[in-house]
């Protein structure tokens, strides 16, 4: 058998303009402009022009007629020449040029190698099919990410947070939801979603203004299994030259190339698509006249099938020339393709993590807090309140109490220690003792919730435990103080010289008590030798005097306002009372 040699380059074309399409004159080499189709993208609408140069001639035999029989395209797309009056039916001799609109809405993404079937006409050989496969890629809908869909309300915060949507095209038919964290919806107003791990979640959303769902059917490959009485009885000296077309309704819209010199089984891979509402039905062949070989007359007809859309294995065919039939296999997939969304919208969920729980260690020999620096924020906490000033990872101790320190991160959320009771025992801190205006002895400065012991000569005084006791007795009195914490301080001995026989027997009046400017000192101890002593409440001796005839004047007006003590002493027995100063 003899083989032709055919230098066509054709390819499927988009785009409808007013007169179908427009042909690009600038291209003057034989093949296909552009030779790759655009890339369209899932629910928008395509359009573009092939123009397509034919040849004149091949092997010394002219072409007389192309005839572009079938352009199998992704569903949603359509195709039209622009000779379609004509049977979309060129001929060379006349124009070289042609074009072809391929338009429509695709509906499904993929990569596609495009089937463009063409027939042949020569001075020598007509109806020479040709297959020509052109490479075509669909995406995903494009549609704007922009967050025009909806709206959050709390997308980010500290884990665990709730975070609402707002849906921001009501009154659509239907809407998908997923929320990224594991739940999706198709409500038109969600529920709110509660996001408990730290990480960032995709909100993706979609909403349709249609819901049909449409079915496709493919016909995807076909193979002649074997065939019988085919040649018409005359002995051949070839194997067989196996071609096949496909017809809906009964008009032909494929037809296959020829296998040449080939014996079943011989296959083809194909992607043409079905309308479950047409009648398809295939017709098998052996080539001759088709082929070349004229002397073995026209075309040996192995019979027809109709296709169904479930496909079929070992299908037999019928009604081919004298008794001839095929044994086919053939496979037809389905898809069924869901409506495009008309918006589509992302934004992303913040759910941040928190600070390590922080460690808190104390030094009881230098009285520091110290939690390790892993390049937090921290805030330190003093019996339940925040420590102003206290913003690093150590905190100077200054007075015992329930520490606990917070660690903060660049999202503010934070983290808590343990709390740790620090005990500060202040080494500067003495109890002091004053003999107050009524002869008692006082803590003068006690501190609050402290118990309270005083000794006498180094001896406990039973039930002896307020801030002021009565010196009854002569001696070295002392008090100790002790706080909740387990601090112990104890003041300096205080030495009480005279009994309360004398104190009682030697007394002297302070008028006007209190004072401005100055005050009188008088007392019924008319003898002479009277010295007195104005100190202040730690027992400093601010002025010594004399008294005259038992009273004396004493000058304020230098003295700053405050508390003072006037002592008054025969050289034997003394007496304090107590002075205040406006």
């Amino acid at each position: 058998m003899k083989k032709l040699l055919f230098f066509l380059l054709f390819t499927p074309i988009f785009q409808l303009t007013g007169q179908i399409c427009n042909i690009d004159y600038t291209q003057t080499a034989v093949g296909i402009y552009p030779d790759t189709l655009p890339t369209g993208y899932v629910g928008q609408p395509y359009d573009t022009d092939i123009t397509f140069v034919m040849p004149l001639d091949t092997l010394g035999y002219d072409f007389t007629n192309f005839k572009i029989l079938s352009v199998a395209l992704p569903v949603g797309l359509s195709w039209q020449c622009n000779n379609d009056a004509n049977g979309c039916n060129y001929n060379p001799q006349v124009s070289q040029y042609g074009c072809v609109n391929i338009s429509g809405t695709p509906l499904l993404a993929g990569q596609y190698l495009v089937d463009v079937t063409v027939l042949a006409d020569l001075t020598v050989v007509s109806g020479y099919p040709f297959v020509f496969q052109i490479y075509m890629e669909i995406l995903p809908s494009n549609v704007s990410t922009t967050n025009d869909g909806f709206t959050m309300i709390g997308a980010s915060g500290c884990s665990p947070i709730t975070v609402e949507f707002e849906n921001n095209n009501p009154g659509l038919l239907s809407y998908s939801w997923d929320f990224g964290n594991g739940n999706i919806s198709t409500s038109e107003n969600p529920a709110p979603q509660v996001y408990t791990a730290p990480g960032d979640y995709v909100v993706h959303y979609e909403a349709y203004d249609n819901l049909d769902v449409i079915q496709v059917y493919t016909f995807t490959g076909i193979t002649v299994n074997s065939m019988t009485n085919y040649g018409a009885g005359f002995p051949s000296y070839d194997n067989a030259d196996t071609y096949w077309v496909l017809r809906e309704n009964g008009t032909p819209i494929y037809n296959s190339s020829i296998i040449g010199d080939q014996n079943p089984p011989v296959s083809w891979t194909t992607s043409i698509l079905l309308d479950p509402a047409n009648t398809y039905t295939l017709h098998v062949y052996e080539a001759d006249d088709s082929f070349g070989e004229v002397l073995l007359g026209a075309d040996d007809y192995m019979g027809q099938h109709t296709v169904m859309l479930t496909g079929c294995t070992g299908c037999a065919t019928s009604g081919g020339d004298s008794g001839s039939s095929a044994n086919i296999n053939y496979t037809v997939t389905n898809q069924t393709i869901n409506p495009s969304p008309v918006v589509v919208s992302e934004d992303t969920v913040h759910v941040y993590g928190y600070p390590p729980v922080p460690i808190v260690s104390y030094n009881t020999t230098t009285n520091v807090l110290t939690t390790p620096d892993l390049g937090y924020g921290y805030q330190w906490y003093f019996n339940g309140s925040p420590i102003g000033w206290s913003t690093s990872n150590e905190h100077p101790v200054f007075q015992s109490g329930v520490y606990y320190v917070v660690a903060v991160n660049e999202f503010g959320c934070v983290s808590f220690s343990d709390t740790i009771t620090a005990v500060y025992c202040n080494p500067n801190y003495t109890p002091s003792i004053q003999l107050s205006a009524n002869s008692s002895l006082v803590i003068s400065n006690s501190q609050v919730d402290y118990s309270i012991q005083w000794s006498l000569n180094g001896n406990e005084i039973a039930g002896a435990a307020n801030d002021t006791i009565v010196a009854t007795n002569p001696g070295a009195y002392t008090v100790t103080l002790t706080d909740s914490f387990g601090c112990v301080y104890t003041s300096n001995a205080f030495n009480v010289n005279l009994g309360i026989a004398d104190i009682q027997d030697f007394t002297f009046n302070v008028f006007p008590n209190p004072a401005n400017t100055s005050c009188t000192i008088q007392t019924a101890h008319l003898g002479i030798g009277l010295a007195g002593n104005l100190m202040d409440m730690s027992g400093r001796v601010i002025e010594s005097f004399k008294l005259e005839n038992g009273s004396y004047i004493l000058d304020l007006s230098n003295m700053r306002a405050g508390s003072y003590l006037i002592e008054i002493s025969d050289g034997t027995n003394k007496k304090v009372n107590h002075l205040i100063k406006e």
